[in-house]
């Protein structure tokens, strides 16, 4: 056995560990922070540790819904690129009986269709993170609006019930 670990290594072998401590239990708070006082690890550094993860978790799950309107997106376009090429394609055969002049606008309109299927799942990118920091700035002034709204809305039934 090594007399050393990465931190990496540490990680892991302490999750096989707690996972072997609660058997496939979930743990509550007071357990997790009893098995962080047993490891030498402060409350002060718990907290922060803690407060870390809910940040991170909060982030992932935004990231989560983020990558999931992209798609939806791109899902919608896709749709819509493909309705009107089979249309036009459609057009062309009733027409002349074969395919000849809608392969143009399938191969123009079919490049940024294209494109947009790598943007969208291209996700380590600058490109993507500018993206991501805007919508989740407009998810926030949404938030913000809808809690206007409703305390207005609240207000004026209160004012104009008799």
């Amino acid at each position: 056995m090594p007399d050393f670990y990465t931190e990496e290594q540490v990680q892991q072998i302490l999750h096989k560990a707690i996972a072997r401590k609660s058997q496939g239990q979930d743990l509550s708070r007071n357990q997790v922070r009893e098995i962080a006082s047993e490891l030498g690890i402060g409350d002060a550094d718990f907290a922060l540790a803690e407060q870390d993860w809910l940040n991170q978790s909060l982030q992932d799950r935004e990231r989560v819904d983020y990558d999931v309107y992209r798609k939806k997106k791109f899902r919608d376009r896709a749709l819509k690129y493909s309705l009107i090429n089979a249309f036009l394609i459609g057009i062309n055969l009733i027409t002349s009986g074969h395919i000849s002049w809608a392969v143009y606008p399938l191969l123009v309109s079919g490049l940024p269709v294209s494109l947009d299927a790598w943007a969208t799942y291209q996700t380590d990118s600058q490109e993507y993170e500018k993206q991501f920091q805007q919508w989740l700035r407009q998810q926030k002034r949404s938030q913000i609006a809808a809690q206007i709204t409703d305390k207005v809305t609240a207000k004026l039934e209160e004012w104009l019930k008799p």
